[in-house]
């Protein structure tokens, strides 16, 4: 049965040669993008964990409100939102950290100028956009900007991760649907033959073995094309973070395994799944 099956499999595959290697495309494009997806976002999680990290937003007070009165605003606050994690800066290290982004003040905040600055407060929020009722207060010169650097490319790399696995996704379905149809269409040009078959005894695993191997053959060359694709494309990629001065971008074994076992298996139980309704029609019938 096995001889039979391979043989009669070949003839399949020879006879459909070239939508054979397109199914293998059709299926190794899709899965070798879901590999680059899954090493890339290994690669990002650092930086996708950014997008969870609580946010510090810098709040000017008003500089005419003395040491208790900020005291006693700062408490309120705290009260008033126990999430929030508030930090009073210096005078002295504002005055330094504008100094370092803007040395022309460097004479008008030297020796005595940082008293002339207001006082600075930094929360750290789970959520950033809370604290921007702050700015209604009349204890509050200006709230900060509610989004840092850090959280944008966290969001950022997540949205573009889950792109691309979207896509993966759709494209899988649409090989998996497109080796269906393969099936069908060979099982309806052979209809003739599988009837005569039938009549003749022959059971349901011989009459699909080798529809399973011509589905079998470009689900193998997918898998293979579709590691040597993603071993191509993260190389490209590794070059480019390289360049920037980034760490390089690996492909795991696992995810390598996992995409040759999808290129088999999934044309596989397309084919299975459409001989078994097929079978379940004629039988009906």
């Amino acid at each position: 049965m096995i001889r039979h099956a391979l043989a009669e499999g070949w003839l399949l595959l020879r006879q459909r040669l070239v939508i054979s290697f397109g199914l293998a495309l059709a299926l190794a494009i899709p899965i070798c993008l879901a590999g680059v997806t899954m090493s890339v976002m290994q690669w990002l999680e650092p930086v996708v964990g950014l997008a969870d990290q609580a946010n510090t937003v810098a709040v000017l007070l008003h500089p005419h409100m003395d040491a208790e009165q900020r005291s006693d605003w700062l408490r309120s606050q705290s009260e008033s939102h126990p999430d929030w994690r508030l930090e009073t800066v210096a005078p002295e290290e504002l005055a330094d950290r504008l100094i370092h982004w803007f040395p022309y003040l460097t004479d008008l905040l030297e020796d005595d100028g940082a008293t002339m600055l207001p006082p600075l407060v930094e929360i750290t929020a789970p959520d950033p956009e809370s604290v921007s009722v702050l700015a209604k207060s009349p204890a509050v010169i200006a709230v900060g900007p509610r989004v840092s650097i850090r959280r944008v490319l966290g969001l950022a790399a997540r949205s573009l991760g889950l792109l691309l696995a979207a896509t993966s996704v759709v494209l899988l379905l649409s090989a998996a649907l497109l080796a269906g149809v393969w099936v069908h269409l060979e099982l309806y040009r052979h209809a003739d033959e599988i009837a005569i078959m039938r009549l003749v005894g022959a059971t349901e695993v011989t009459l699909q073995a080798p529809f399973l191997v011509a589905t079998a053959a470009p689900g193998l060359l997918a898998g293979a094309l579709s590691v040597v694709g993603t071993i191509t494309i993260t190389k490209g990629l590794s070059g480019i973070a390289g360049a920037l001065a980034l760490p390089e971008i690996t492909v795991s074994p696992l995810i390598l395994a996992a995409q040759f076992l999808v290129g088999l298996l999934l044309p596989l139980t397309a084919a299975m799944i459409t001989l078994a309704r097929h079978a379940a029609v004629e039988l009906d019938g």
